[in-house]
């Protein structure tokens, strides 16, 4: 019942839910893949700012398919540059409120 359920769900929101339904999973996969890549002695780098139409010309992506973020993984051979710093937590913690 669940699975033919699935089906018109998505359907009956259209393209743009579709869309942010992909991405959502797109997320999900690249969190995997950046900790099992980590778990396995790897760094990794998630990418955006790219061509996402060449890209996908490059790859034969179908037409029915959408271009995510990059995920560059491989070993280190320097250390990383400093990070700039952080924010206190009073400034970027909110609770019961927007």
């Amino acid at each position: 019942m669940l699975v033919s359920a699935m089906g018109p769900f998505h359907e009956q929101r259209g393209d743009l839910f579709q869309r942010d339904e992909a991405h959502w999973s797109i997320g999900m996969a690249m969190q995997t893949l950046m900790l099992a890549a980590q778990d396995l002695g790897y760094q990794s780098c998630p990418m955006i700012g790219f061509n996402t139409e060449e890209v996908a010309k490059l790859v034969h992506l179908p037409e029915d398919h959408i271009m995510g973020p990059m995920v560059a993984i491989g070993k280190g051979i320097k250390e990383p540059w400093p990070k700039p710093g952080q924010l206190p937590l009073r400034e970027i913690v909110y609770e019961n409120t927007f």
